[in-house]
């Protein structure tokens, strides 16, 4: 199953290790989503996870995900600490010039 990584966001703060309960939170927060577009969205989600991910395997659907989310909020996080540093540099070389 492919997922954009809007729907992998959504799943990293709602889901959890129980397929049927991960279903059940994404139709509650489809429910209590206001905007038209946003609502669609997590229908739509909510849709793909109840039907192309079989419960026998979700728990290492969700696993991978954990691991791939967290992995990318590092890298993000470096790369802000990254370009942090790199400005400094920047100042250097415009007040050298």
């Amino acid at each position: 199953m492919k997922l954009s990584i809007q729907e992998k966001k959504i799943l990293y703060a709602y889901a959890c290790p129980n397929h049927h309960n991960t279903v059940t939170r994404l139709k509650w927060l489809t429910a209590l989503t206001v905007d038209p577009e946003a609502k669609g969205q997590i229908l739509h989600l909510t849709r793909k996870i109840e039907a192309e991910i079989d419960e026998s395997w979700y728990d290492s659907f969700y696993r991978c995900l954990r691991m791939e989310m967290d992995e990318y909020y590092q890298l993000k996080y470096r790369l802000r600490v990254l370009q942090a540093n790199t400005d400094y540099e920047e100042e250097l070389y415009d007040e050298a010039v």
